[in-house]
């Protein structure tokens, strides 16, 4: 299988997901309940760092309490009076995350992977990102599963104790499973808009991708994505910050991504505007968002509006694109190869017995 194969199964395995929403979260229920935190830490690097840090908010927002990011090599103290951890890797094999839980071992935790890697071992509790098997490097429905795993720790969680009423609990399944029936056409949309653009993207150069609030953390994502398999240099702004300097490095060959808010947002008419400067220097700068395309570099997407279902809906272009051109370009493996000399070199990745990397995946740790 390759990327694109896995970005399909998407609205599959978000469905399921949803639907075995209430056994996927019983472990950290239960755990939930014993600890009683007065604070969450999520430790994460790669893809599964950015998934966090994009969950993160909503955790927060539903749990009523402080939810803390950090990859595993700058965490360096844990505060609270009764802080709970949750361990995130795909792959199961970070050694910068197995680090990380050796040190802070005495702290009650959780470990959150796709395949039962080596920090399962070192964790009593555990809960699967529903994904199922993906076995190329760059991770796509690895994302966004993570994600869609974090929301349904933190809604369970909440409802089991009281911080979350039943109606609130019952309108964030219904925008999540409205979010998760539009993607099969979303992704499909992607896919025409990519094909229809892809000389111009098969030339790319440099890329900016410019977000606010949730969807900077996406465009942070997809800046990775995109760097790690069109092997060129990307960078994600929040769109206020993007206005004060960085506009200036704005030339014809830097393209540009703007993941648009939505209608009524009061910066979505000047995010359009700077966009429009852009393409006046830039011919090849996009508009990910709602609504019926303007221009062909527009990709329309279905959304549901609210905040925290953009990271399945606002991601997609960035993987489609991941996906489809360095198919195109040949370089499709040249990521893989690199990571596997840096892993050997740097140690990386957990080795087994035998001294192989049981599970490598690069970029998405």
């Amino acid at each position: 299988m390759n990327m694109m194969d896995y970005i399909r199964e998407q609205p599959e395995v978000f469905a399921k997901a949803m639907a075995g929403r209430t056994a996927l979260a019983a472990p950290f229920v239960e755990l939930f309940r014993a600890v009683d935190p007065d604070r969450l830490y999520i430790v994460a690097s790669g893809t599964s760092r950015n998934a966090s840090a994009t969950a993160a908010p909503f955790m927060s927002q539903v749990l009523g309490m402080d939810v803390t990011v950090s990859a595993p090599s700058r965490l360096y103290a844990v505060y609270g009076q009764r802080p709970l951890m949750i361990y995130v890797s795909q792959g199961g094999n970070s050694t910068n995350t197995i680090a990380a839980m050796e040190r802070f071992a005495d702290i009650p935790a959780l470990a959150m992977t796709g395949d039962r890697g080596r920090i399962c071992d070192l964790c009593q509790h555990y809960a699967e990102i529903p994904c199922g098997p993906e076995t190329v490097g760059p991770k796509t429905k690895g994302y966004t599963m993570t994600i869609l795993g974090l929301y349904l720790l933190a809604l369970e969680a909440a409802k089991a104790t009281g911080r979350l009423a039943a109606k609130d609990y019952e309108n964030y399944i219904e925008t999540l499973t409205a979010a998760g029936r539009a993607m099969a056409a979303n992704v499909e949309a992607t896919v025409a808009w990519q094909k229809a653009n892809d000389e111009a993207q098969r030339g790319l150069k440099v890329a900016y991708l410019v977000g606010k609030g949730q969807a900077l953390r996406i465009a942070q994502e997809g800046a990775l994505k995109m760097q790690e398999t069109l092997l060129i240099p990307t960078a994600a702004f929040d769109f206020e910050e993007f206005l004060h300097g960085p506009t200036s490095s704005i030339k014809p060959e830097v393209a540009g991504f703007y993941l648009l808010p939505p209608e009524g947002d009061p910066d979505r008419r000047r995010m359009l505007d700077l966009m429009a400067y852009h393409r006046s220097v830039c011919p090849h700068v996009y508009t990910l968002g709602q609504g019926t395309p303007a221009d062909g570099r527009d990709c329309g997407l279905q959304v549901t509006g609210q905040w925290y279902t953009q990271p399945f809906e606002y991601i997609l272009p960035m993987q489609v694109i991941s996906a489809a051109v360095p198919a195109e370009l040949g370089i499709e493996n040249a990521s893989f190869a690199t990571f596997h000399k840096l892993d050997l070199l740097l140690n990386i990745k957990f080795k087994g017995a035998d001294g192989e990397t049981e599970y490598v995946q690069p970029g998405a740790h």
